[in-house]
């Protein structure tokens, strides 16, 4: 038994068929580096950046992270907040922030501390100046085949 009108249904059933197609996810973000002879190649920016202040904490202290990166990613003690990775016994750092805010965070890092970035693309590692522009954009120099 129909409970509506043919007409009813072949609306709805056409505009089931004619619906939106699903937006396509942006592609992800690799962020691979070389600092200090070190390389950070996981595909996971998260493990690259965490990596990265733990080996630098090491030699430098939390208020220099705090002047680099503000004390928002980074704390002295364990706050209540998903996604909080420990650096080492003296603090930890945010691990929930963009992609780009953590590659920012690592450039603004080496450029303080005068380290020479190396970021690694598709196999080739490019040979960056960590002075950043006016425009707050790196410059490549040259690229070498890695």
């Amino acid at each position: 038994m129909n409970r509506y009108p043919n007409e009813f249904n072949e609306l709805v059933n056409k505009l089931y068929e004619e619906k939106k197609p699903k937006k396509k996810k942006n592609p992800k973000t690799n962020f691979k580096f070389r600092v200090l002879g070190k390389l950070y190649d996981d595909d996971i920016v998260t493990k690259n950046y965490v990596s990265f202040i733990s080996d630098i904490s090491k030699i430098h202290p939390f208020e220099m992270f705090v002047d680099c990166i503000g004390d928002f990613y980074i704390f002295k003690k364990k706050v209540p907040m998903r996604q909080l990775y420990k650096v080492n016994e003296n603090f930890y750092v945010k691990g929930k922030s963009s992609t780009k805010v953590k590659i920012r965070h690592i450039k603004k890092i080496c450029k303080k501390l005068g380290l020479e970035l190396r970021v690694i693309d598709d196999g080739f590692d490019i040979k960056t100046i960590v002075k950043m522009g006016r425009n707050n954009m790196v410059g490549i120099q040259s690229v070498v085949n890695f």
